[in-house]
This record gives C-alpha cells, structure tokens and sequence, in this order.
C-alpha cells in the first residue's frame, strides 16, 4: 500500500482546536473507559469474585475455578468472532448488545445462585457479552467520533480502563463485602452498569454529530458503503507481512506485560526477602505508570509520523530493561526504579499497536483485524503465566528463569522485526518524497 492509498484509508478528523470540541472528545473517551472498565474490572477480578460466589451459592473453590475458566474461554474463542459481525453489523450496535448480555449475567448470578445459573449468566452471557463488548469493538465505535489528535489517548485509556476501574471499585466492593452478602456485590455491579447506560447515548449523540459534519463525510461515508466478506479480507491480511507482524508485536506485548506479574513479586521475596504485601505494593505501582505513561504518551502519538518505528524502538528498549531488571542481581533501589521505567515504557508503547492496526487496514475492516491482533495479545499473557505456573509446579526455583527467558527472547524478536520494518517505511517515504521534488 503506497502513502497515498493510506491516506485514504485512515479516517481524517479535523484538528479540533477549539476548547469546546476538545472536551467533547475527552468526554466520549470517558464515557468509553466507564462502560468498558466495569466490564473489564470484573474479567480481571475473576480470581476476587470467587470469594463472593462461593459465600452466594455455596460451590466449592475448584468448581468455581472451572467455571472461570470455562468463561475465560468461551470470551477468547468469541473475540475473532465478533470482529468479523462488524463487518455486517454496526459496531456500536455490537457493544450495546455485549454491553447488555454482561449487565444480564451479573444480574443473573444475583438472582440465579446455583450451579445452572452460574453457567448460563457467568460463562455464557458474561462470557460472550464481554467480548462483543470488548476493546476492539469499543475503540472502533470511538475513534471516529474524536478527534484525530485524541486517536493515541483513546487507545491507551480504553486498554488500560479495567486497570483505573479496578484499582478504585474493586477495593471498595472488598471493603463492603465484608459486612453485607455476597450477593450485594452483584446487585451493586448490576445497578452500576445500568447507571452507565446513558452514557450510550452520550457517544451516540456525538456520532450523528460527526456523521453530519461535511467535513467528515470524505473519510467516514465510503468505508460504510462498501461490503466486504470474510474471504476477501482474509485474503488480504494473510498475505500481507504486515498483519503477522502485528500479530508479533500483539503477543509480545501480552507475554511482556504479564512478565512481571510473576518476576518482581518472585525476585523481591526470594532474593531482597521483601514482604509479599511490599512486594504486591510494587507491582501495583507498575500497572499504575503502565495506565498513566499510556495516556499521556497517547497525547503524541498523532504527531509521530511512522508508528512502526516508534514501537520498534519501544520495544527494543523495554527488552533492554527487561533483561536489566530480571536479568542481573542489583541492589533493590536499583531493581525497583528499572522496573518502574520498564512499566512506563510499557505503557507507551500500548496505544501503537491499535493504531498500528487502524492506520495499515482502514476504518471499515479496524475491528475485524484487530480482534485477531487483539487475541494474540491476550494470548501472549496467557502463555506467559502457563509457562511461569508450570515451572513453579515442577521445581519454584527455575520458575523466575524460564519466565524471564521465554519474556526476553520473545521481546528481542518483536524488536528487531519492528525496527526493520520502521527504518523500510521510512526509507520508503524518503524516497517517495525524493522523487515528488524532481
């Protein structure tokens, strides 16, 4: 795909400069973070909600453990699925109906307190709602109806939303749980997501707004016309480098972020023989620069001409502190600020690869390509904490080496093969430009 046809391709928002329509776009990506970080709060928590469920049903902690899994899966497997309903279906339609399929689940276990109810409200429609409703389908419905210069803030907020959500409603729920019934936390999730529902009308208010500006049409009317079939666009990403690439980028990115999730709290205690609360405190401090340095960095990402070589040299740095945090025995001072940089460069490295997506494929066929990008993003997170439980299992020792060793070599691939792919767009476009002059 050549720079013109590319432009053509992404969705061109005006420059919004005033004030007023500035805050308009803030507002549409709160309202964003909001419905999705409920849903995404309570996908994370899974492991805190079987406390509640065991004291609402009664179930023992290895059934409740398989239904979580059971949902885990039935949300992995539908994720491509959905993306490819966009292709026929309104994705903002899709996030109302996953929106409300959760709000029926939560309230489902609330009013059905069995095994039966459990499967059909948890795994089932929580299951299935939270990935029609999931990120790929909400950053779709939201970035054309902002800004383009907010493009990189709504991709690091709505990734990062179920982080911010958890880290204020659910010590709460946990504080409340402690003197009331399980069973109110469902109720009061439940009416929380009822309470967040005119937001839909908020972002539907701003999309008939955007759809009627003239400006917008050139960019937004033709991609809705057009009708695209699943062969079609399989044929087009699986034979292009750049989809594996980001399919690459995407996996990396998943088995990075969960790295430390199992070597920091490990190397604190065993070898500084800090406390696991100190310990889980640290960690908490990195997932909270991961949400902070995404949206910040967010701000600049419209104005980085090649994304590709941004993330390239994201990546190789972070694969640089990664090796330097886990890599070497430091003085704690020293361990503690490097994991730290590396949470923050994580997170700046989190909105580029939606972007990526958005920038190489178009608006129209964004959610369906990204539902599989997506996917290998959660799946290198999945594979990571495989391989760190499965070495703790067979011998606690080993367990921090094999996790570091498969976190570290997956990173360098990422970094090299996105490295090279940046410095050839540049080059390209040097050339490009070279030959317009003459």
């Amino acid at each position: 795909m050549t720079e013109a046809e590319m432009r053509e391709t992404i969705p061109r928002l005006p420059a919004e400069s005033g004030m007023k329509k500035s805050v308009h776009s803030i507002l549409v990506i709160a309202a964003g973070v909001l419905l999705l970080g409920l849903l995404t709060a309570v996908y994370l928590n899974a492991g805190y909600m079987a406390d509640w469920i065991r004291s609402l049903t009664g179930l023992e902690y290895g059934t409740i453990t398989i239904l979580q899994t059971a949902m885990l899966v039935v949300n992995l497997v539908t994720i491509p699925f959905c993306g490819a309903l966009t292709l026929k279906i309104s994705g903002f339609k899709l996030f109302i109906l996953g929106y409300c399929l959760c709000i029926a689940g939560i309230f489902g276990m609330l009013l059905i307190p069995n095994l039966a109810g459990l499967i059909i409200c948890y795994v089932i429609l929580f299951g299935f709602g939270s990935a029609i409703a999931g990120y790929a389908i909400v950053l779709s419905v939201i970035l054309p109806v902002i800004s383009e210069k907010h493009a990189g803030i709504a991709a690091a907020a709505l990734i990062s939303c179920g982080n911010c959500i958890s880290l204020i409603l659910f010590p709460i729920l946990q504080a409340i749980d402690q003197t009331a019934p399980g069973g109110l936390v469902f109720l009061i999730l439940g009416v929380l997501g009822l309470c967040f529902l005119p937001l839909f009308f908020y972002i539907l208010w701003r999309k008939k707004r955007a759809e009627s500006d003239a400006s917008l049409k050139t960019a937004e009317e033709k991609p809705k016309t057009e009708s695209f079939s699943l062969r079609s666009i399989a044929k087009e990403i699986f034979t292009s480098k750049r989809f594996y690439l980001l399919c690459l980028l995407g996996f990396a990115f998943g088995a990075l972020a969960t790295s430390p999730s199992g070597n920091l709290i490990h190397i604190l205690e065993s070898d500084y023989s800090i406390s696991a609360v100190d310990a889980s405190l640290c960690l908490s401090m990195y997932s909270l620069l991961y949400v902070v340095s995404g949206i910040i960095l967010g701000i600049f990402m419209s104005k980085i001409k090649s994304k590709m070589l941004y993330a390239g040299v994201i990546f190789a740095v972070t694969a640089c502190l990664h090796f330097l945090c886990f890599g070497f025995y430091m003085p704690l001072a020293a361990t503690v600020t490097l994991t730290f940089i590396f949470g923050f460069m994580m997170g700046a490295v989190s909105p580029s690869i939606s972007l990526l997506t958005r920038e190489w494929i178009g608006a129209a066929k964004f959610a369906a390509v990204y539902s599989i990008v997506y996917l290998m993003l959660r799946l290198g997170g999945i594979v990571s904490t495989f391989i760190g439980g499965m070495d703790y299992a067979l011998d606690p020792t080993y367990m921090y080496l094999t996790l570091f060793c498969f976190s570290q070599g997956i990173a360098v691939i990422a970094a090299v093969f996105a490295l090279v792919a940046g410095i050839r767009e540049v080059l390209r476009r040097k050339r490009a430009l070279s030959g317009l002059t003459e």
